[in-house]
């Protein structure tokens, strides 16, 4: 409300003031005056427009936390979150009852950030495979690492049959923080001149990030270096190494059978291979399967691995590949018993 507030305080009367000054200068017969009113109207009805447009209708995922983000979120994520704050159906003791419990727990990659509908995401695209004799939970919770998600298996009121635990380099992020590795932000803070314009105007917003990316193309990435050296750091890697192998452990106590998916960086998916090889060869090394993403999306192009050019989590594509590869593990390892066709052959007529 009090943005509509500001918006029209602006809108009115900075048009009304310039239309009068317009039909005052008409009067004078000050065509060049006139001239200069009628552009500064006209460049000032754009700005007001676009700003309209940009608060109204633009929505849009974006690795940096800009104000079409926070339209996106409002558009795709209004009512999504269960009570247990997950991105996923509010599960009842009667709609799981006698029937096979899978729990997919995991960062925003599990959450879905990025796709505008829950159906395209792995878990949900498992689910629908799996049948109805299966739920599928999803514990997917945005920024999430390994502790906070060993946290959610734990604190989860419903205990599963099945485990999935999906990793991403940037588990580590919280035990890098924890040994003392400073974490760079995600982007420059703006000017403090441009930092009101920033924060509440949409259309400026959307153009100062977009000229920002611009300026910071091929530059560094101080995150991505940053998260190197936390695998590469003897004690966080021996931390982390730790709170992975917690959760192996867990399920082993509890005889539940355990899947871990290892997402590559999609921006860096090559160079995130020396991560990610460590993560397999530890799960591996347990006899846990474990489906490496990086090896499932090698033929698809880099611009096409993700949800748009300014948000890198994983698209629909990506989603569905890791969906079928994991319910192909599933039938391997005995979970399900038989395969059913995902797009079954019409029968042929009499």
């Amino acid at each position: 409300m009090a943005y509509w507030l500001d918006y029209f305080l602006i809108l009115i009367p900075g048009s009304l003031g310039l239309i009068g000054l317009l039909v005052y200068l008409h009067r004078k017969s000050s065509l060049l005056l006139e001239n200069l009113v009628l552009a500064g109207l006209t460049v000032f009805l754009t700005l007001m427009g676009l700003e309209f447009y940009f608060k109204v209708f633009f929505a849009e995922s974006n690795d940096i936390t800009t104000l079409a983000v926070e339209n996106w979120r409002d558009r795709y994520y209004a009512g999504a979150f269960n009570s247990f704050g997950f991105r996923d159906t509010d599960w009842t003791p009667e709609m799981i009852a006698g029937k096979t419990k899978v729990m997919v727990v995991g960062d925003s990659f599990v959450e879905g950030v990025g796709l505008e509908n829950p159906e395209d995401r792995f878990p949900d695209i498992l689910g629908q495979m799996l049948g109805p004799d299966f739920v599928v939970f999803n514990l997917g919770r945005r920024g999430a690492d390994t502790g906070q998600e060993v946290q959610d298996i734990l604190n989860y009121p419903y205990a599963p049959d099945v485990l999935v635990l999906s990793y991403f380099v940037n588990d580590i992020d919280g035990i890098a923080i924890k040994v003392g590795l400073l974490d760079p932000p995600k982007a420059p803070l703006p000017p403090p001149i441009l930092q009101s314009l920033v924060k509440n105007s949409y259309a400026f917003n959307f153009f100062y990030w977009r000229a920002m990316r611009l300026m910071m193309a091929g530059q560094p990435d101080l995150r991505w270096q940053w998260r190197l050296a936390a695998y590469n750091h003897p004690e966080a890697w021996e931390l982390h190494r730790r709170a992975l192998l917690e959760i192996y452990a867990g399920t082993q106590a509890q005889q539940i059978p355990l899947f871990v998916v290892v997402f590559p960086s999609m921006t860096h998916p090559d160079e995130s291979q020396v991560v990610t090889d460590r993560i397999v060869a530890l799960f591996e090394e347990q006899s846990v399967p474990v489906l490496d993403v990086a090896q499932l999306i090698q033929d698809i192009p880099g611009q096409e691995l993700t949800v748009n050019s300014v948000d890198s989590h994983p698209n629909e594509q990506v989603h569905s590949r890791v969906a079928e590869a994991l319910y192909q593990m599933f039938i391997t390892r005995g979970i399900v018993d038989r395969v059913i066709p995902t797009n079954p052959t019409p029968a042929p007529p009499d």
